[in-house]
């Protein structure tokens, strides 16, 4: 929208008779309307207009932000809230100035989108120019059902207008006639502006944001925001003030383009997002200052995500892409995908070198295991291996890049819906928070999230969310908490980049020191060949990056081969399909151990399976034979540590 660029001294009364007109339209047709792509729903309370602008898909618990004036005036702040999920609501009482009158009509509509149509208690007050009245004379008198206030310069204080700007007559008889008082004298000494209404206001600590321009002779700056902010500060409570040195001439200084809605939009979200239980969901730890100096200040990032078939298909990381662009506009980045379906945090450990690291330095790496990691479910050591392999992952890049940060991400399994019940913690998530508590790595359990939003009753599992890979709405769940956890982590002063602390080890054997190891150095005793381009001849599914490629491979009982590395313990990298059975290993000439190479997923899918022989081994050099008992073995990748 630019037309603020052509509106002339006339402006208020000019968009209040817009506005007028687009309310009775509403009001005679009651129909559904189209808005900048998003359905604007209109019907009436009270015999007012109103209407709710409505997301595509709502956001858990139906946040939204209440536009108190000139609905469609400066649009970008709440199209950026629509496409994130928040409603946009409106009632027509701009002439009454945010009077008690008017608050009265508030009260009735809040009661109304609230209880009848579902939104949340907690909604944004957005107030623009003459709206701010409305916003926050409502808000002192109910503290408790404002999340936060955005303003767009707003008027504070009646005596600067409309009684100190010539061109406001008609607004000046509507103040006198609404506020009931007799004329412009007993105006002058009003008490009830909101100026002097802003004890209850922080004494409820509600955040506040306004965008002003410090040329406005309209609504000046030093007898509004600033004059509130300078109060605000005695009272104990910040107002944040986004200024532009000059409004155009045209509007006397009063309008301009609006600088950082992007900003802006997400100070609503931050504030209004309707958490179950009034707690966030992530720990930042020792946060991420050093990825957002280098974004800020080198104009140049390179982010990482590194997971299974949650983080390989689209949806959550197209849209975190999409938010850092947004926060650092001038910053080139370069984004790499590294999720493979099926895969956890023990092939994560002995991958990072050839899929991450071998690509470059990135400055930020998500992760996630919490739910591939149930692939060794009903293993002895199951907790151990997903403990070892989260800590190899952590513990190798901070040897390799101290600078680099590390975001931790608990994806929900369906199993987990019972044990949080329970109040239980899944044990992946348990094994993979000691990690990121020793390291100091943030980490974000949307396991939990997910599960506590679903008792809450925002939504479904199997209607909503639909599964461990989630719907599109549940890919909108998870990048509106990543995107949270994102904006409190650099939403105060940047922090002094500083290598990150490598601690002693949790474990010994985890796999810190993990790599590929080369096909080509295993000794081939008899019956294993090295096919350059394997796949199977059965028609059933593999995975990408472990078909048409090279594997050692064997269908012949008794076939064996060997290898050497130099550590601490060594396995496999294989894929089990249907005809996977059973192999057996020794290390240095110690007896023979048999090993199940068959999966709960092998008789449809030859999965890519971490197959660890032996990880407790003493440091050294040591030497491994594997022997094939029935079935067959693909071999893609040695894995030593």
């Amino acid at each position: 929208m630019n037309h603020h660029h052509k509106i002339t001294r006339p402006v208020f009364a000019g968009l209040a008779a817009a506005v007028l007109l687009s309310a009775a339209r509403l009001l005679a047709e009651d129909q559904p309307a189209d808005w900048h792509g998003f359905q604007r729903l209109g019907f009436t309370v009270a015999d007012r207009a109103c209407f709710i602008t409505q997301p595509a898909l709502a956001a858990p618990g139906k946040p939204w932000v209440w536009r108190t004036s000139f609905p469609d005036y400066h649009p970008e702040v709440d199209l950026e809230l629509l496409r994130q999920g928040w409603a946009v609501g409106y009632i027509e009482c701009l002439s009454q100035l945010g009077s008690d009158g008017a608050l009265d009509l508030m009260d009735q509509f809040y009661e109304h989108v609230t209880s009848q149509r579902g939104l949340s208690r907690q909604p944004a007050l957005e107030g623009v120019s003459r709206g701010g009245l409305h916003a926050y004379r409502y808000a002192a008198r109910h503290p408790g059902r404002v999340a936060c206030i955005y303003a767009d310069t707003p008027v504070m204080d009646l005596k600067s207008w409309p009684l100190g700007w010539p061109g406001a007559r008609q607004e000046t008889a509507e103040a006198l006639k609404y506020y009931g008082l007799q004329d412009e004298a007993a105006l002058r000494a009003y008490r009830g502006n909101p100026v002097d209404l802003l004890e209850p206001i922080a004494a409820a600590k509600i955040p506040l944001r306004h965008v002003i321009s410090l040329n406005d002779r309209v609504v000046p700056a030093p007898a509004n925001t600033l004059e509130a902010r300078a109060r605000l500060e005695r009272l104990g409570h910040r107002l944040e003030v986004v200024t532009v040195r000059e409004g155009t001439p045209e509007s006397s200084g009063h309008h301009f383009p609006l600088p950082e809605a992007f900003a802006s939009a997400r100070f609503i979200m931050r504030h209004t997002a309707v958490l179950p239980k009034g707690r966030e969901y992530f720990a930042l730890r020792d946060g991420l200052g050093n990825s957002r100096a280098k974004f800020e200040q080198e104009k140049t990032g390179r982010v990482a995500f590194l997971g299974g078939s949650i983080t390989y298909n689209p949806g959550w990381r197209e849209a975190l892409m999409q938010y850092l662009r947004q926060r650092f506009p001038e910053t080139r980045f370069d984004f790499l995908a590294a999720g493979i379906p099926s895969l956890g945090s023990v092939p994560h450990a002995f991958r990072l070198e050839a899929d991450i690291l071998a690509h470059g330095a990135p400055d930020l790496l998500f992760v996630e295991a919490a739910v591939n990691d149930h692939n060794y479910d009903g293993q002895p050591n199951a907790a151990d291996l997903a403990r070892r392999g989260m800590e190899g992952v952590v513990r190798h890049l901070r040897q390799a890049l101290p600078l680099a940060d590390v975001v931790e991400m608990h994806f929900v399994h369906d199993q987990h819906l019972q044990a949080w019940a329970e109040g239980k913690e899944p044990y992946t998530i348990a094994a993979h928070e000691r990690v990121a508590a020793r390291y100091g790595c943030p980490s974000l359990n949307l396991s939990r999230e997910v599960s506590e939003r679903i008792a809450a009753g925002q939504f479904t599992w199997a209607g909503d969310f639909r599964g461990l890979h989630p719907s599109p709405y549940g890919q909108r769940v998870y990048a509106g908490s990543m995107t949270r956890m994102l904006d409190a982590a650099w939403g105060g002063p940047p922090d002094a980049v500083k290598p990150h602390p490598l601690p002693a080890p949790l474990d010994g054997f985890s796999y810190g020191r993990g790599r590929f190891g080369a096909l080509a150095s295993a000794t081939l005793i008899r019956g294993f060949t090295l096919d350059p381009r394997w796949q199977p001849t059965d028609g059933k599914g593999t995975r990408e990056g472990y078909v048409n490629v090279p594997a050692l491979t064997a269908t012949t009982p008794g076939a064996e081969f060997e290898f050497t590395f130099e550590g601490t313990g060594a396995g496999l990298m294989i894929t089990s399909g249907p005809d996977a059975r059973t192999i057996a290993f020794r290390v240095d000439g110690r007896p023979e151990r048999i090993v199940n190479t068959v999966t709960p997923w092998s008789g449809g899918l030859h999965l890519p399976w971490a197959l660890m022989l032996e990880d407790s081994l003493p440091p050294g050099r040591h030497t491994v034979r594997v022997r094939l008992v029935d079935g067959a073995l693909r071999v893609f990748h040695l894995l030593l540590n």
